[in-house]
C-alpha cells in the first residue's frame, strides 16, 4: 500500500523513513495550514472631472419662430367657401331667370302676333306673308303713332291699325321710302337700343327688340313694283 508524506503530501518509498521532498520523517504531524493573507484595499476611483459647460448656438436664439398657414378647416376658409358657393348660386338663379324671361316674352309676341292676324286684314310687309304686290297708295285710313321714330324722309304708306285685348294692345304702321335696306336698318338698330337683335333674310330684314312692357318689331322689305322701301312698325304692348 502506497504511503504519503504526513506534510508536503509527496509519495514515500517502500521503506523510507524521511521524505525526500521536504525531509520531514515519516509519520510526523501534518503542518497546519497557512492563513491566507488579507487582500489590500482597493483604492477608490478618482472622481470624474466636471466637463464644460454646453453652449447655445446664438443663431438658435434669433431664428424665429415661423408662422404656421391657416389650416383648411379654419372658420376664415369655411366663410370664404360659403361666400363663394352663395354667389355661384345666385348666378345661376339670375341666368336662369333672364332665360324664363325671354321665354316668356317670346310667347307672348306669338300670342299677340296670333290675336292681330285674326282680327285684321292682311298687310303687306309683315313677314311670312306674301301679299300681291301693289303701287303705292295713298293713307286709306288714320296714321298710327307708334311711338317710334320715323325714318326721315319716309311716308305713311296706307292706313294704320290698333286694337286692344284683355293681354294688351297692338299698333301697327307702314311707310315707304326710296333709300337702301341697308340705312333704313342702321337708323333703327341705333333707334331701339343695343338690346335689338337683327336678322336678315331672303332680302328682308327684321329687328326685335323685348322688354317687360312688351315688344317692337321693325319689317324692312323692298317693293318690287315701286322700287320703294317698305317699313313695317309693330308694338306690342302688354298690361
Amino acid at each position: 500500500m502506497a504511503e504519503f508524506c504526513t506534510k508536503c503530501g509527496a509519495p514515500l518509498g517502500e521503506g523510507m523513513q524521511f521524505c525526500t521532498s521536504c525531509g520531514a520523517a515519516k509519520g510526523a504531524p501534518a503542518a497546519p495550514a497557512r492563513p491566507a493573507p488579507p487582500a489590500p484595499p482597493r483604492p477608490a476611483a478618482p472622481a470624474a472631472a466636471p466637463g464644460p459647460a454646453a453652449t447655445i448656438p446664438s443663431a438658435s436664439l434669433d431664428a424665429t419662430v415661423p408662422v404656421q398657414a391657416p389650416k383648411s378647416g379654419s372658420p376664415v376658409v369655411k366663410i370664404i367657401l360659403i361666400v363663394v358657393a352663395v354667389l355661384v348660386l345666385i348666378g345661376i338663379l339670375s341666368a336662369a331667370s333672364c332665360v324664363y324671361f325671354m321665354y316668356r316674352t317670346r310667347q307672348r309676341v306669338r300670342r299677340y302676333e296670333s290675336q292681330f292676324h285674326t282680327t285684321f286684314p292682311t298687310q303687306p310687309g309683315i313677314p311670312g306673308m306674301h301679299p300681291t304686290p301693289s303701287e303705292p297708295a295713298p293713307p286709306s285710313g288714320p296714321v298710327v303713332d307708334t311711338g317710334i321714330p320715323v325714318y326721315p324722309g319716309a311716308t305713311p304708306f296706307g292706313g294704320g291699325s290698333q286694337a286692344s285685348g284683355p293681354n294688351g294692345s297692338i299698333r301697327t304702321q307702314q311707310y315707304t321710302t326710296s333709300d337702301s335696306m341697308e340705312k333704313i336698318v342702321d337708323f333703327y338698330k341705333d333707334k331701339l337700343g343695343p338690346n335689338t337683335f337683327v336678322t336678315q333674310a331672303e332680302g328682308k330684314a327684321l329687328l326685335q327688340n323685348q322688354s317687360a312692357a312688351g315688344a317692337t318689331t321693325v319689317t324692312v322689305s323692298p317693293d318690287s313694283r315701286s322700287g320703294n322701301t317698305l317699313i313695317t312698325i309693330m308694338i306690342i304692348s302688354g298690361k
